[in-house]
């Protein structure tokens, strides 16, 4: 499980890097995807309380259809 700390640090490098033109807009696509896969292994063996689940139901909803919703709409 990586540690919040180390996960922000992929993340901003990973900003960084497009910022400065160091990835194609693909790559950094790629890489925010592949980073989100490790955010969701981190989160899924995290010790987290009731009410925090609650909290963070609704913003995981959202993603979700969302991104179902783009897929459809490209064709997929």
């Amino acid at each position: 499980m990586d540690t919040s700390q180390e996960l922000r640090r992929l993340f901003n490098e990973l900003k960084l890097k497009r910022k400065n033109g160091e990835i194609s807009e693909k790559d950094y696509y790629i890489s925010l995807l592949q980073l989100s896969k490790r955010v969701i292994d981190s989160l899924e063996e995290e010790n987290i309380s009731g009410e925090d689940i609650k909290k963070q139901i609704p913003l995981i909803v959202l993603f979700i259809d969302e991104q179902i919703n783009n897929f459809a709409k490209r064709g997929n």
